[in-house]
């Protein structure tokens, strides 16, 4: 009888632990799936950016902009686009364009204060009459509240000093690699 039991509580307490092993496999799968459709989603609308970006194009610059952080710094969001759009105005007028503007993976998302945020690298070679830039840097996504789509806010000026004002409660993690490289066209 004492045999029975033991092998009954052997296998309640196998199945039990059957049951949580099996239940942390499906989360830990639910959470890479989840941070790849953020992942997936983030590189859509990165790509859209680029693609807005390449052609100049303001109004749609603006709508996959993250502006909030610079609006609590008291620039209105009037004040970025219409900067951005004598901006773009002013290099189609000198025939600046893009030669290159290309993602690269994402880096894994991650959650500060509440916020999911995401880095997508990118290299960039812009040329305009008298001077050509190739960049290095990266995107900063934002996820938006309804966890549909991202706003982005561009890394080329973030610093290990500055990430803090972007990202409010960033944990200190590594940066994706900057570099601007301004020179003379031959």
């Amino acid at each position: 009888m004492r045999r029975v039991c033991l092998t009954l509580l052997v296998r309640i307490h196998m199945r039990r632990n059957l049951t949580i092993v099996v239940a942390l496999g499906i989360a830990l799968l639910a959470t890479r799936l989840n941070a790849a459709d953020l992942s997936a989603s983030a590189t859509r609308d990165a790509t859209r950016l680029a693609d807005c970006m390449k052609a100049f194009d303001a109004a749609c610059t603006t709508s996959l902009t993250y502006t909030k952080i610079l609006e609590q710094y008291g620039i209105s969001r009037e004040q970025l686009d219409k900067g951005l759009v004598d901006m773009y105005q002013k290099m189609k007028s000198i025939g600046a364009r893009y030669l290159r503007l290309d993602l690269a993976a994402p880096w894994p998302p991650f959650v500060a204060r509440g916020k999911t945020y995401i880095f997508i690298p990118y290299d960039a070679v812009l040329v305009a009459p008298g001077q050509d830039t190739s960049s290095k840097a990266f995107f900063i996504g934002v996820l938006d509240e309804s966890r549909a789509s991202w706003k982005f806010m561009d890394g080329q000026k973030v610093t290990d000093d500055n990430i803090g004002m972007m990202i409010p409660g960033y944990s200190g993690a590594k940066l994706p690699t900057v570099s601007i490289i301004q020179s003379v066209p031959h």
